[in-house]
């Protein structure tokens, strides 16, 4: 008989809550290591990164978000995140370090408050939150941008808002595509979902841009403006 037979749910989710939170500095702790030495770090030492965080089903995965990293680094400018989470925490570490800005767009009120928490607590100073509503805009629904503006985007990591929201993720280049230069990078994730991969054909009928298909167990794509 396995030890998990045996040990009742409420317990196991009660351990494993106490493992994630044990671990949770300690890796990222290694990760800004790696980044200090501008080293990409491992897949390995992300996946560790992604059970301790502990959002299992809303965090970015392994692939993608070794992609995210990667990219980060590679860029310059702006970094714009659409949505909030561990990403948010990896890359505002990455953008301290560059010196540069980090904004995301969040509409959830206690999660945007829980990763404003993490950022103050890792001493991460570059990034800014914003919590804002979903707000309609006729063919799509998108964060409410009113009075907001900002400087070139060099990256947009384009999570959210969730799939449900309509018109999904297609507000972001209809609202910002003013903000994006040649060689600005959109990274999208979930391509594994023919709403995203029929977004991806609408944007590039908008400007035009280089698409790369990436990651085997989380599809997700690369998009660079010409």
């Amino acid at each position: 008989m396995r030890i998990q037979d045996v040990i009742p749910d409420s317990i196991r989710t009660v351990l494993l809550k106490k493992h994630q939170a044990w671990l949770w500095p300690i890796v990222l702790k290694k990760y800004k290591i790696e980044i200090d030495a501008n080293r990409i770090p491992s897949k390995k030492l992300i996946k560790k990164l992604v059970y301790a965080w502990g959002n299992q089903g809303f965090s970015a995965q392994i692939d993608y978000m070794h992609t995210c990293i990667d990219k980060t680094l590679e860029s310059e400018g702006l970094i714009f995140e659409c949505g909030s989470g561990l990403s948010t925490i990896l890359l505002g570490i990455i953008a301290k370090k560059q010196n540069r800005k980090m904004i995301s767009f969040e509409h959830i009120d206690f999660w945007a408050q829980r990763i404003q928490n993490e950022l103050d607590k890792n001493h991460i100073t570059n990034n800014i939150i914003y919590t804002r509503g979903l707000k309609d805009y006729g063919d799509f629904a998108w964060y409410d941008i009113d009075d907001f503006k900002c400087e070139k985007i060099g990256l947009c990591i384009c999570d959210a808002p969730p799939g449900n929201t309509k018109g999904g993720r297609r507000g972001f280049l209809y609202l910002f595509k003013d903000y994006l230069f040649p060689n600005s990078i959109i990274l999208v994730d979930d391509t594994i979902r023919e709403d995203e991969r029929k977004m991806i054909q609408e944007w590039e009928k908008v400007l035009p841009m280089s698409i790369e298909f990436s990651g085997v167990f989380d599809p997700h794509a690369i998009l660079r403006i010409h």
